[in-house]
């Protein structure tokens, strides 16, 4: 009988915006007997290094990955990167880029509610960034710790979202750019949660500037979705993917394990990856 090879290729550490360590989510994996996981922090790859060491500890594949904040037109898009090279000096290049303008975004975030009335010690703050991504995350935290706020959730509603005073929008890629980063770097490029683009359509538009793949299996994604966009990846030529999305006790209702997706489909984007390389030999 053959065994089954559950994956998850889609969590993120406290390198970006998850309160659990790398070494955490492959004690997590084991434990949901996973065969094969990706961390796929925001805008950086600062983790791979220790995952890679996780991964040989724990008997556990792991394949580099990267999640790049990216935009088309006004609304943020991300794209997930899969069998990345960490030591691509372009990719690194734009992902330093981007920690130093998430940077002055957060620092900007807090000079606004600074000017409301509301005290936040830019030193402070940063130091409980400390290695980390700067992301808003970390500024709503700061505001339940000083009592501005009850919950992550109250911050996010009443200062950091957008529309709100506060909120600052950050530097992104658009889609191509982000998409020929993560080919450029040896990677594959899939969209992250499909469902919450305001216009379907725009998956196919992506298709033809490069995408190879989305991920159709999310946290809360219904049967009749998950079957939509199997047909969407289908009729578009595109690869599939999937995973919890887990990001520690910041989001409670998914974890590691939480939702898996088969061997097989990994096996796919290995095949997609050697005909592109034979491609580029000819």
């Amino acid at each position: 009988m053959q065994t089954v090879k559950n994956c998850d290729l889609h969590i993120h550490s406290n390198f970006s915006d998850s309160d659990i360590s790398v070494r955490e989510i492959f004690k997590r994996a084991r434990d949901a007997r996973l065969s094969c996981i990706s961390i796929t922090d925001h805008d950086t790859i600062e983790g791979i290094e220790e995952a890679r060491r996780c991964s040989a500890e724990f008997g556990i594949e792991l394949i580099e990955g990267v999640e790049i904040s990216s935009q088309y037109g006004d609304t943020e898009v991300h794209i997930l990167g899969y069998f990345i090279d960490p030591a691509n000096e372009k990719l690194r290049k734009e992902l330093s880029k981007m920690k130093g303008l998430r940077t002055e975004r957060l620092l900007a975030m807090a000079d606004r509610l600074n000017a409301s009335g509301i005290k936040v010690d830019k030193e402070e703050l940063l130091a409980k960034v400390a290695g980390a991504l700067p992301t808003r995350l970390h500024l709503g935290l700061y505001l339940v710790e000083k009592g501005v706020v009850k919950s992550l959730r109250q911050a996010f509603k009443k200062y950091l979202s957008p529309r709100c005073s506060v909120y600052v929008a950050h530097f992104r890629f658009p889609v191509k750019q982000a998409i020929s980063l993560i080919k450029e770097s040896g990677g594959l490029a899939f969209l992250a949660h499909p469902n919450i683009l305001p216009d379907q359509s725009w998956i196919e538009k992506f298709a033809e500037e490069g995408l190879d793949g989305i991920e159709v299996r999310y946290p809360r994604l219904s049967a009749a979705k998950i079957a939509l966009y199997s047909n969407i990846a289908a009729h578009c030529g595109l690869l599939r993917s999937g995973g919890s999305d887990a990001h520690g006790t910041f989001k409670d209702f998914t974890a590691v394990g939480a939702i898996t997706v088969p061997y097989e489909w990994i096996e796919k984007m290995r095949i997609a990856l050697d005909e592109r390389r034979s491609r580029n030999e000819v």
